[in-house]
């Protein structure tokens, strides 16, 4: 319980600074941060799958473009409001999850790797070809932000929507820090390590890891709607393999099983790749030698940076004394 407290105070404090953004910077990089923020959130949602769980998936982004597609679907197709269009993405990213997961958790290692793979290449597939129904290659822009009802905080700002994505944001951590250190996060910890005990200590395993890819899929869904409705489009590069490879490598650059790491790393290489597109057209070379990097440097992730750091620190003030020996006679 007090590693639940410490790491909510942790959070209430991360969300606090967080709120001076507006006042601190312009609009462009307000917008930046809150593309960091759902980046970030995917992240930490992917490490109970990855770190807690010990499945690596590279088709992770279906989850996050299905949604966002459920969520223009249902505004632009049968004119939902943008609430229950956003509802209705979340629904429907969740239930293919659900229905994925017997046949996904059953794989281990490279097969599961494999599988989740082809699984959002599928996905991707329907929407190019999708025709007018999905917006075929050009995706379908058009995509309006709800409305809280309230003058004072619209979502239509770049402030308006930059505090409803951090609160998004903070509540969706909330959950995963419970999640992760309830007895079913530690079950999934036991399960990656060693799931021949698990089982016979009566675990049913296949069930624990199915939650586990519901929940991370749940939270991939919730940050897809947020940034569809953050750009006003999607289009099938949400459903990609390669946006899916780069929240496997937030994960594993920040550190799997660490929850914060993930979402420092997740937030962190969006705001990277950003700026390095920007500068050269051989932005995917630079951020692969990035990647390769950071791996080498840290083979524990950004995580472990603290722990180095204590270990450091400790060898550097050498051994303590002491009480003097007693010698005793008889």
């Amino acid at each position: 319980m007090r590693g639940v407290l410490r790491d909510e105070r942790i959070l209430l404090i991360g969300a606090l600074v967080l709120c001076a953004v507006p006042f601190i910077f312009g609009n462009y990089w307000t917008g930046l941060l809150t593309q960091a923020l759902i980046f970030a959130g995917v992240a930490m949602g992917l490490d109970i799958l990855v770190g807690f769980t010990g499945l690596p998936s590279l088709g992770h982004a279906a989850f996050f473009g299905l949604a966002g597609y459920g969520t223009a679907i249902g505004i632009q197709r049968y004119d939902l409001n943008p609430w229950l269009g956003a509802l209705l993405g979340i629904v429907v990213s969740i239930a293919v999850a659900v229905l994925f997961a017997p046949l996904a958790v059953r794989m281990r290692g490279l097969a599961f790797l494999t599988i989740m793979l082809a699984f959002g290449q599928v996905w991707w597939g329907i929407a190019t070809r999708g025709g007018s129904f999905t917006g075929g290659e050009n995706g379908l822009p058009g995509i309006p932000r709800p409305s809280l009802g309230v003058s004072w905080w619209d979502l239509r700002s770049t402030n308006g929507y930059f505090y409803f994505t951090l609160l998004c944001t903070a509540l969706v951590s909330l959950l995963l820090v419970r999640i992760a250190r309830s007895s079913f996060g530690a079950s999934l910890l036991g399960i990656r390590e060693n799931e021949t005990r698990m089982t016979t200590l009566g675990y049913y395993v296949a069930a624990r890891r199915a939650a586990a890819f519901a929940i991370a899929a749940g939270a991939g869904a919730v940050f897809g709607v947020l940034s569809a409705f953050f750009n006003g489009y999607v289009g099938p590069g949400t459903l990609d393999w390669r946006l899916s490879a780069q929240f496997l490598l937030s994960v594993v650059i920040g550190g799997a099983g660490s929850l914060w790491g993930p979402f420092v790393a997740g937030g962190g290489l969006h705001i990277l790749k950003t700026y390095i597109t920007g500068q050269t057209q051989y932005w995917p070379m630079i951020l692969g030698g990035l990647y390769v990097l950071a791996v080498v440097a840290l083979p524990g992730g950004i995580a472990s940076i603290p722990g180095i750091l204590r270990n450091r620190r400790n060898r550097s003030a050498g051994p303590t004394a002491g009480p003097p020996a007693t010698v005793t006679t008889e």
